[in-house]
């Protein structure tokens, strides 16, 4: 059996054709990782969130804490700070 002679133009557009179907392989592959990325994103600012309200209630049962010890009340406090 005789294998056919492809001409170098079909052999150009073959290897073109690999070439889009690279190109699109990889496009894919960039669009899912860009979808990872996003997500990360948005679970990194909700643990960045997270991470800011502990503090910020750990700061306020320092306060209260600091109240109660000193026996101020929160009107008393109020009023010292608006003295300032």
């Amino acid at each position: 059996m005789a294998r056919e002679r492809r001409s170098k133009k079909e052999v150009i557009a073959a290897k073109m054709d690999v070439i889009d179907e690279k190109i699109t392989s990889y496009a894919t592959k960039i669009a899912d990782l860009e979808d990872q990325k996003e997500e990360l994103q948005k679970e990194l600012e909700q643990l960045e969130a997270a991470e800011k309200k502990a503090e910020e209630e750990a700061q306020l049962k320092e306060v209260l804490k600091i109240l109660k010890t000193k026996n101020i009340s929160v009107g008393e406090l109020k009023e010292m700070v608006e003295n300032k």
